[in-house]
């Protein structure tokens, strides 16, 4: 059975009202990125104590820490990369490996079974990058392993592995690096993203490029790309992955976790809440439709 969850920003930055409204909507299952105004990383202990006492407050959990981990330069350079949600001034592997412990600290405070991680930034694929990119996050993986925690890898349009197709090259060289803490790394599958990267069929073919039984973790937007590859952000079910298929797929092939909206979806002159609700209803109608019998939007409750 799946379970719909979100991630809190989408909805608030006040993570109490956030929380609140996710409980609202029929839905169990917060992931953590920003909480008032400030990336998860950065919270002091009070508010980590208070972030966790609203966890509990709303009887929610937390599916993972999404952090911003490896949204830096390979070389270790900096780079100037229009993104959300990185952090600057740490762009040395050793910093993101300093990044990477606390995110796997924050796992444990909030008993998340997963630490979201990135690639890299963008450079052309070849397969002596994906290679590079495994041996960095096998050094990861064994991090995660010591810390009896799990890291999952998401395809990133701005990070080096932004389709279905090249994560799932990615986790071949992966197998590679890092046999023996290959436990303890796995996929977070994003098709959104791979739409946004160029991968017109981010369903079925670039989800038919990975292992399924390596997904570990599904993030949920859907989008429309025009043809100057401009990307506008849509409710699901309204953009250019077929997320009916996709979502039964899922079932068939076994996938029983949480997904997870991240809609980014802002029309506008509308605000945060609504914008996210009409995302969520969406989000919650299509899978009614189509996994009526598999799916719960409320984690089973």
């Amino acid at each position: 059975m799946l379970e719909l969850g979100i991630i809190s920003d989408e909805i608030s930055d006040d993570f109490d009202r956030a929380c609140t409204l996710v409980r609202e909507w029929g839905m169990r299952h917060v992931e953590l990125r920003t909480l008032w105004g400030k990336n998860v990383l950065q919270l002091d202990d009070d508010e980590i104590d208070r972030a966790r006492g609203i966890v509990r407050s709303h009887d929610l959990t937390v599916t993972a820490i999404a952090s911003p981990v490896f949204k830096s330069s390979l070389s270790g350079e900096p780079r100037v990369i229009e993104a959300d949600f990185s952090l600057g001034g740490s762009e040395r592997f050793e910093d993101q490996l300093e990044l990477l412990e606390r995110t796997l600290r924050l796992c444990e405070r909030f008993d998340a079974p997963a630490a979201r991680v990135f690639t890299f930034w963008r450079e052309p694929w070849t397969a002596d990058l994906a290679q590079a990119v495994a041996e960095r996050l096998a050094i990861a993986a064994e991090r995660a392993d010591a810390a009896g925690r799990r890291l999952v890898v998401e395809n990133e349009p701005v990070c080096t592995v932004g389709t279905g197709a090249q994560l799932g090259e990615l986790d071949e060289a992966l197998r590679r690096a890092a046999p023996h803490h290959l436990h303890a790394i796995a996929l977070l599958w994003d098709p959104g993203n791979a739409l946004a990267a160029g991968e017109t069929r981010a369903f079925p073919d670039g989800y038919e490029a990975l292992e399924t039984t390596r997904i570990a973790h599904v993030h949920l937007k859907d989008a429309v790309v025009d043809s100057d590859a401009r990307v506008t952000f849509v409710p699901l079910g309204q953009g250019g992955v077929d997320y009916g298929a996709h979502l039964r797929r899922l079932v068939d092939d076994g996938y029983a976790g949480t997904v997870v909206l991240e809609p980014h979806y802002r029309p506008e002159g509308m605000d945060a809440e609504r914008a996210a609700h009409i995302a969520v209803e969406a989000a919650q109608a299509l899978i009614a439709a189509t996994l009526s019998d598999g799916v719960a939007t409320d984690g089973g409750a």
